[in-house]
C-alpha cells in the first residue's frame, strides 16, 4: 500500500467513527448540515474564523462534537499539541496552511459519510 493511500484510508477511517459516533443522536441532522458546509466557510473565512464560529455555537451539541472530532483528529496527526482554537491562534503561517489542509482533507470524507450515513429528514 503507498503511503499516500494509507494516510487517505486514515482519514476515511477516521471520519466514519465520528459519523458513527453521532448518527443515532437527536442532533444528526444539525451535525450533517454542519459538516456539509464547513468546507466551503473554511475556503472563504480562514480556518481561525471558522474555528471561532463553531466555538461561538458550542452551546449546540452538534458543532460541539464537530470541534471535539476535529481537535481529536489533529491531535492524533500531532499537529496540535494543546486546544485546537489555540493552537491555530499561535502557530506560524506554514504550520497554520498545513493544518487547514489536513482539515478539508479530513472534511471531504467527512461530508461523504453524512451523506451515506445520516438519513436526512427530507428523505
Amino acid at each position: 500500500m503507498t503511503k499516500r493511500k494509507s494516510i487517505e484510508n486514515g482519514r476515511a477511517e477516521a471520519a466514519f467513527k465520528y459519523v458513527q459516533n453521532v448518527k443515532n443522536e437527536s442532533f444528526a441532522n444539525e451535525y450533517k448540515s454542519y459538516i456539509k458546509r464547513l468546507a466551503p466557510q473554511i475556503k472563504t473565512n480562514g480556518l481561525g474564523n471558522t474555528l471561532a464560529f463553531v466555538c461561538s455555537n458550542n452551546n449546540k451539541k452538534a458543532y460541539n462534537s464537530i470541534y471535539t472530532q476535529l481537535e481529536d483528529w489533529l491531535k492524533k496527526k500531532n499537529l496540535v499539541e494543546k486546544s485546537l482554537l489555540d493552537e491555530i491562534l499561535s502557530v506560524d503561517s506554514k504550520k497554520y496552511k498545513y493544518i487547514t489542509k489536513e482539515t478539508l482533507a479530513l472534511l471531504n470524507w467527512w461530508r461523504r459519510f453524512v451523506d451515506g450515513e445520516i438519513e436526512s429528514k427530507d428523505d
